[in-house]
């Protein structure tokens, strides 16, 4: 079987329709199509009357976080095209045009239309919330994005390649020392500092390949989840961070957002009493 036939592209909606933008987008306006969708899934959290994302919202966030990871990574990008070009699958403005609106509508959001009465006083209430929410996030893109060119970047994923290759081996041997002390490797904060420390990787370096400013990425390893204003930002903050330093995003997002959750409940009981 060739390679094509094996690539997933051929099963996965088309990136940049994901995200909403054209095949032409710049770094910073695909930056801006995940916040907005961030924002969406966020919404659309409140609309349903949740807490935290119903399993189709949660794919959702985990979809835009893997356009957004492949498409600011110039490399990866640069051969994610090459792939459509050779599926034939088209990534014409033309194309997007026609297409975004109906990609973009799940069942969730379909459900929130017809819903809209019921809804409509919980989006009155939050208003304020969701403009100071919208105000924070603007600012959390860091000031070097906008200035970086094509070759910063590239150089920034071609240094960060060889930090995760080289230290597979350190990586496994830090994963025995966890594991013969505890049984298994459990991860949080601390845990993904140790990691990233490892790697010899600054936040300064993490935050200029995610695109997200290091207060929050290290309040992502601070476990300060006060930083965040939902677990939607949160979440997809963590996947970037997840991705750029190589690691298994399932367990790791499981068992982290577990810990939010649970400083969510017990701030919650606190607060009740």
């Amino acid at each position: 079987m060739s390679t094509v036939e094996n690539s997933p592209i051929l099963n996965e909606v088309n990136y940049y329709r994901i995200l909403s933008i054209s095949n032409t987008s710049t770094l910073v306006e695909i930056r801006n199509a995940y916040e907005k969708k961030l924002e969406e899934v966020h919404l659309e959290a409140i609309a349903a009357y949740s807490l935290f994302p119903e399993e189709e919202t949660e794919q959702q966030l985990l979809k835009y976080g893997q356009a957004y990871v492949t498409l600011a990574n110039p490399i990866a990008r640069a051969k994610y095209d090459d792939e459509l070009k050779l599926t034939g699958i088209g990534t014409q403005q033309s194309d997007f045009e026609e297409e975004s609106t109906g990609i973009s509508e799940s069942p969730l959001v379909k459900n929130i239309e017809r819903e809209k009465t019921k809804t409509a006083t919980l989006y009155k209430k939050y208003k304020h919330v969701q403009a100071e929410e919208k105000h924070e996030i603007t600012k959390s893109a860091p000031k070097e994005v906008v200035g970086q060119t094509l070759e910063e970047r590239q150089d920034f994923y071609n240094k960060l390649a060889v930090k995760n290759d080289l230290t597979e081996e350190s990586l496994e041997e830090y994963y025995s020392k966890l594991k013969a002390h505890g049984g298994k490797v459990s991860y949080n904060g601390a845990v993904l500092k140790q990691i990233r420390e490892l790697k010899s990787i600054s936040l300064d370096e993490l935050a200029k390949i995610t695109c997200i400013r290091s207060t929050y990425l290290e309040a992502i390893e601070e476990e300060n989840f006060n930083k965040f204003t939902s677990e939607i930002y949160l979440k997809g903050y963590l996947i970037c961070y997840v991705e750029a330093l190589k690691l298994d995003p399932d367990q790791i997002i499981e068992e982290y957002i577990k810990l939010y959750r649970n400083n969510f409940e017990a701030v919650k009981d606190r607060n009740v009493f």
